[in-house]
């Protein structure tokens, strides 16, 4: 059973105060802000955040000198 990354990346979103993804309006480009400060612009195939939500989240812990809370993952094997 794959992990799923809609729940998971939600969680991370929750859990780090000040941080929001914005979906540019009529486009497909996602930013990732913390408070006032955009840290990541990912251009996606789609307007779909849950469709892309693996991607996304694997996009923002690989940041680099930014602090923030990463909730683990767990993926249950049958």
């Amino acid at each position: 059973m794959a992990a799923d990354y809609t729940k998971i990346l939600d969680k991370l979103v929750r859990l780090n105060r000040g941080m929001n993804l914005k979906l540019r309006e009529g486009t497909t480009t996602l930013d990732v802000n913390i408070y006032n400060q955009t840290l990541l612009t990912l251009d996606l195939e789609c307007d779909n955040v849950d469709k892309h939500s693996e991607y996304i989240y694997n996009e923002i812990i690989a940041l680099e000198n930014v602090n923030m809370y990463i909730p683990s993952v767990y993926i249950k094997e049958d």
